[in-house]
């Protein structure tokens, strides 16, 4: 068991590095691609520590239509502490009203709007959340935390002082206990040593707790010939009128997972030509899986029934908002293998 819940970590690890690595991030500046990195290792950093649970990228709900992304969520045996990542580099200043000013090293000055404020934010919103899915938090459970991991980034003593607060010294001393090489303290030391006391939530909570967040929102995945993978938000379809009929029942809320096999090849190419028909994209549909909030429960059966395969035409188009764009771009339905929706 152990070996293959290495290898299972090993796994994640190396998907997570594609998707931080992947030329299909075109569309994100440099800044971006270096904080996603420093996520992944913020990540790996927890990942395996006995009695914690960590999870990545959660998109929440903002019930306006809108999403909030949160970077890191972990959950010790008496806390949840939702990070946010920070691969700032120069001085960080806190002005009076709450911005933080980061002056990096060529001069320029970028402002940032609060960032434990920010984080205090996301971190209410993923408690309503969870007790909207159905489990009730204690006071207190949920903490924001900002780690700022960069080593060449400066922030004030202002800044420090915040509770909420990491710099990259103290991410660092946590990875030294986290190897059980120096004593421990703080809110660190709640999280590696094991409680006496009862625990804040009970078993059955706690599953569920980890079934809402393992099935929580995150991003949408295409991938493309040649191995590109691209992650962002789904839109929409594109194309002839009978098509969009028939994938009209592509909906994140029913649908998980979309694969192309496509009909290629010359003899097919032929026959399309002579009968007037070009050859088919044949998609296989995976229907998503709606167990009951608590997972110890049997799966409830489905009320509507998907089609398990449809046929459209390889000219039809998938519209498509990859992470770092402004606007959603068109991918040919041709170029797609499959196609992930998140819940």
């Amino acid at each position: 068991m152990g070996v293959a819940n290495a290898l299972e970590a090993l796994y994640r690890h190396f998907k997570l590095l594609l998707l931080t690595l992947s030329p299909s991030h075109e569309f994100e500046l440099e800044s971006d691609r270096a904080g996603r990195a420093a996520e992944l290792r913020v990540f790996s950093l927890f990942e395996g520590i006995p009695g914690v649970q960590v999870y990545q990228c959660l998109r929440i709900p903002t019930g306006q239509k809108g999403r909030r992304e949160i970077d890191i969520v972990l959950v010790t045996e008496r806390e949840l502490f939702v990070i946010e990542v920070k691969n700032w580099s120069g001085i960080i200043e806190l002005k009076a009203d709450g911005v933080w000013s980061q002056v990096r090293r060529n001069g320029t000055i970028q402002n940032h709007r609060d960032v434990v404020e920010e984080t205090k934010n996301r971190a209410n919103l993923l408690k309503f959340y969870i007790e909207k899915r159905g489990v009730t938090l204690p006071p207190s459970f949920v903490q924001p935390k900002v780690f700022l991991v960069n080593p060449d980034c400066r922030p004030e003593q202002a800044i420090l002082m915040q509770p909420e607060v990491l710099s990259a010294d103290q991410c660092e001393h946590f990875l030294e206990q986290s190897l059980g090489r120096s004593s421990q303290s703080g809110w660190m030391k709640s999280l590696l040593t094991a409680r006496k006391s009862e625990s804040a939530l009970s078993d059955s909570a706690r599953k569920q707790l980890h079934y809402i967040l393992s099935s929580a929102p995150t991003w949408d995945r295409l991938e493309l010939e040649g191995g590109k993978i691209v992650v962002g938000d789904f839109q929409d379809f594109q194309g002839p009128s009978e098509d969009l009929a028939a994938l009209k029942f592509v909906k994140r809320s029913a649908v998980s997972h979309l694969t192309m096999v496509h009909c290629r090849g010359w003899v097919r190419n032929i026959i399309g030509s002579v009968i007037g028909r070009t050859p088919n994209v044949q998609i296989t549909v995976t229907e998503r899986d709606y167990r009951d909030s608590n997972p110890g429960k049997p799966p409830r059966k489905q009320q509507s029934e998907l089609p398990s395969q449809v046929c459209v035409r390889p000219d039809s188009r998938v519209l498509f908002q990859p992470v770092g764009s402004p606007v959603p771009q068109l991918y040919n339905l041709n170029n797609i293998l499959a196609l992930s929706l998140s819940a």
